[in-house]
């Protein structure tokens, strides 16, 4: 795992494959207050990463981004039984072998009110997301609703290129096709933009380590000009 803000913030990126191409898939963990972890996107559950996670502290809380990205939670849900397990919208209704203690939406939890940010990504009902904003470190934390790959090999830099991310940080095409309510989209970035972050974890794709502000809201200029602002 990687200490992105030192004893705050720290990433793990899996494998994933994506059009036959490696985009990777990152874990993101953060301390509470109370000195516990929260757990977002959780990766597969090596004995690597449990051992790391053990000399951070206990998981007392795991969710993902979205209802598309739960193929490891199995081993979260019975591996720490004791730890607040969250749902992102859609997925109780999909995994209903896995007993969810809530379902994430844009009121931010007690359990890390006024230390983080959250809200839901809206306007695309096939892929909401629960978006995160870690204040301390200046971090927003994204599900699949951006992608960034300038770096790796030469498939990668071409499909980031054809993808139209290779050099900017942009949606993918098949995200903004399935945005049925860009009114609801629009909002949820005006909400987004005005917390207080300068860089982006998404969880496929390199990390956006600057001007991450700007960047999302260049990302995202197609949704202001969409539907006529309706």
């Amino acid at each position: 795992m990687i200490e992105w803000h030192a004893n705050t913030l720290w990433h793990h990126t899996d494998s994933c494959r994506r059009f036959g191409v490696e985009i990777g898939n990152r874990m993101t963990v953060f301390r509470l207050k109370d000195g516990t972890l929260l757990v977002h996107n959780p990766s597969e559950l090596t004995t690597d990463i449990r051992e790391y996670l053990c000399k951070l502290g206990t998981v007392s809380c795991i969710t993902t981004a979205n209802q598309q990205l739960h193929q490891s939670l199995s081993d979260w849900w019975l591996s720490f039984p004791e730890a607040f397990f969250f749902s992102a919208p859609g997925l109780a209704v999909k995994r209903t072998d896995l007993g969810f203690d809530g379902v994430l939406n844009s009121t931010t939890s007690p359990l890390w009110r006024g230390q983080l940010y959250q809200t839901v990504l809206r306007g695309n009902d096939a892929l909401e997301e629960v978006v995160f904003c870690d204040p301390i470190s200046r971090t927003l934390i994204l599900g699949e609703s951006l992608w960034l790959l300038s770096d790796g090999n030469l498939t990668k830099r071409l499909a980031g290129q054809l993808l139209g991310c290779a050099k900017d940080a942009n949606v993918p095409l098949v995200y903004q096709l399935q945005v049925k309510e860009p009114k609801l989209l629009r909002q949820s970035l005006q909400e987004i933009l005005t917390w207080p972050f300068d860089h982006i974890l998404p969880v496929h794709g390199d990390p956006i380590l600057f001007d991450g502000k700007k960047k999302l809201a260049a990302a995202y200029l197609w949704a202001f000009h969409s539907d006529n602002n309706s």
